[in-house]
């Protein structure tokens, strides 16, 4: 209590006091004065209702109005954001307006580049410490290089929340030493897609649960594709020569989980396992199984859409490629084959192995040069962040979800009147979730990529043996990278 509120204390008590006297002498009305216990309580419980009302004031101080205000501000300004054009238009055709309705004070101004064009701008904004964008949108393959350049926010705490219901193969793609640097948004699960109507000629099962079997290893599906050719004429697959991208054979080195580069950081792409890859996919070569129809080509699109009996283009069987192959088979490479496509897992290097691999998948990454990182991250956690959102994007684009917690969604029991309504993204879903984690997306993924695309060209030619093709592509890429 302070001196001040002391000596009044004090003044009334003595006025208690005082009148208590005057009472003596009789008096009805001074029979209702307090007495000097009642006046104590009374100041007393006067000054706990001021310090009450103290307390009240500056809680609606003005500084106190303002953290509020913060606290519930949103971000505002311009966001630049780099990214394919097909990206651009799966927002805007999705949630976007949604976005703008809830962050209305953001202003999106769009630069689009094919996504390895997005990470090779990025990484010269990085290196020039000037010129990136607020966010970006680039493949999971590019994503490495940038984060060991530095140049990319660390992600890892408002990633917290969503962690434990993404895509663990995902989230090791955007990662370093436990620490994480982008938001995911799609993988490529690898599947086989198979024609029904060539299986069916050749002899075949058709069925998506008897076909698992009949190539479930590649051995058995070497045999299959035998007996398509003996039966029908038409291709297996195509697997180019001069010009192989050799995903192919990144699938069949990815379900084996056979890295690039090991902990130690050594290439070993000369391995004997890689070797044992490599002679494999040349037996394909050496059976005459094969077009030499090169993806996405003109002449690809056309043996994916021929019919039997087209007379100027021969059809092909199968395909091993990512899920969202899918979409890209009923929209535009293959319109008319509408109920004789199906999907089944890809086979396994031995049976009981696994049936999956990775090819492809993007995701969200924030610049540390972005001058707007809160409205980057607004956008991101609004897009794929979100189940209502992430999944309106996948049911319009088919680029299957980073997000595990969205595939108890109806969406991914639906049959699919294109694939003779198998309920194919049930077979996403569990590609998607049993892809081995393995060292192929590093840092020099480019570099070594080049270098085995080159050894899978020299085999295909007959240039070269798988062993000493990869011997060549180990040595290049050891002295490019400086890597052992």
């Amino acid at each position: 209590m302070n001196p001040q509120k002391l000596w009044k204390l004090l003044l009334l008590l003595l006025l208690a006091f005082s009148l208590s006297l005057a009472a003596c002498d009789g008096g009805t009305e001074d029979a209702q004065l307090e007495t000097p216990e009642e006046a104590v309580d009374e100041e007393v419980a006067e000054e706990e209702e001021a310090a009450e009302e103290e307390e009240v004031a500056e809680e609606a101080s003005p500084e106190s109005d303002e953290a509020v205000t913060d606290a519930q501000a949103k971000p505002s300004g311009s966001l630049l954001i780099w990214v394919q054009q097909a990206n651009q238009d799966v927002f805007e055709q999705t949630v976007l307006d949604d976005f703008l309705a809830e962050y209305p004070d953001i202003q999106i101004e769009w630069v689009n580049y094919p996504p390895d064009e997005v990470a090779s701008q990025l990484q010269v904004a990085i290196q020039g410490g000037a010129g990136a964008p607020d966010l970006a949108v680039t493949e999971n393959r590019f994503i490495p290089r940038l984060i060991e350049l530095g140049g990319l926010v660390d992600l890892t705490e408002q990633l917290q929340p969503y962690v434990d219901d993404l895509n663990p193969a995902a989230v090791e793609f955007g990662s370093k030493e436990g620490r994480h640097y982008s938001f995911p948004w799609d993988v490529g699960p690898v599947v086989t897609f198979y024609r029904r109507d060539l299986f069916e000629a050749a002899g075949l099962p058709t069925e998506p649960a008897e076909v698992e079997e009949l190539i479930s290893t590649w051995d058995k599906f070497l045999d299959a594709c035998i007996q398509i050719k003996e039966e029908t004429n038409a291709n297996c697959l195509a697997l180019n020569k001069a010009n192989n991208y050799g995903d192919p054979y990144f699938n069949m080195l990815w379900q084996q989980g056979l890295d690039w580069v090991n902990e130690e950081g050594q290439i070993v792409v000369d391995s004997p396992q890689h070797v044992a890859t490599l002679e494999k996919l040349g037996e394909f070569w050496e059976a005459e199984v094969v077009s030499d129809q090169l993806e996405w080509t003109d002449g690809w699109y056309a043996e994916l859409n021929a019919g039997l009996d087209d007379a100027s283009v021969s059809p092909v069987a199968t395909v091993t490629i990512g899920a969202w192959m899918g979409n890209f088979l009923k929209t535009w490479i293959a319109p008319d084959q509408g109920g004789n496509w199906a999907v089944v897992h890809m086979p396994a290097w031995e049976e009981g192995g696994a049936r999956s691999a990775n090819q492809g998948g993007s995701a969200f990454i924030i610049p540390e040069l972005s001058s707007n990182k809160e409205a980057a991250w607004a956008f991101a956690e609004f897009m794929v962040g979100r189940e209502d959102n992430h999944l309106e994007i996948f049911q319009y684009s088919d680029y299957f979800p980073a997000l595990e917690s969205t595939y108890d969604a109806p969406l991914f029991s639906e049959p699919d009147p294109y694939f003779g309504d198998q309920v194919t993204r049930q077979v996403f879903v569990d590609a998607a979730q049993n892809i081995p984690n393995v060292g192929i997306y590093v840092p020099e993924n480019s570099t070594i990529t080049a270098a085995l695309q080159t050894a899978v060209q020299k085999v295909g030619l007959g240039e070269a043996s798988a062993e000493a093709a990869l011997q060549e592509a180990a040595e290049t890429a050891r002295l490019e990278t400086g890597l052992d």
